[in-house]
């Protein structure tokens, strides 16, 4: 729900007259905040960061981004702590001036994901403006089969900055 927070009743969802706050196991009159961080698996930093948070119960899940160079690592981290909610934080821009990263999927197969440098788009306007729908369920897909090749198994899926 975007806005405000609602009542209790106006927060009801109309098919199925259930708050999200009892299908997530509390009672209907709770308000349930849950912090996510996402850009994890970015670099070591954000690793540190978000491994902090996740074990000291700061935040309830994170996200870690593929094509990124500290991916691995996080991974490594997140099997090693299946009770985590972490997921994968599916990547299709590269928006830092300086500190960049590729599609994972052959530059040749995903040529609109590239830009002349070589890495991905800085920009959603750019992605939209080059690649098509092929190419991005291409790359896609890639991220999702090198985390589960790796032996994890995401516990949800969101997009880094909206593509």
């Amino acid at each position: 729900m975007c806005g405000r927070l609602g009542t209790p009743e106006e927060n009801r969802d109309d098919a199925s007259h259930i708050q999200w706050s009892e299908r997530l196991g509390y009672p209907s009159d709770h308000i349930v905040l849950i912090l996510h961080a996402d850009d994890l698996g970015m670099c070591e930093e954000a690793n540190a960061s978000g491994i902090r948070y996740l074990e000291g119960d700061f935040i309830q899940s994170g996200s870690a981004m593929p094509p990124c160079p500290a991916f691995d690592e996080f991974i490594q981290w997140a099997k090693a702590n299946p009770a985590e909610d972490v997921g994968l934080h599916l990547t299709l821009t590269s928006e830092w001036k300086t500190y960049r990263w590729s599609a994972l999927s052959p530059r040749d197969q995903v040529p609109g994901l590239t830009d002349p440098e070589g890495k991905m788009w800085r920009s959603v306007e750019e992605v939209v403006q080059h690649a098509d729908a092929k190419e991005v369920n291409m790359e896609i897909r890639t991220q999702v089969e090198k985390a589960i090749s790796m032996g994890f198994r995401p516990k949800h899926i969101d997009t880094h900055m909206g593509t």
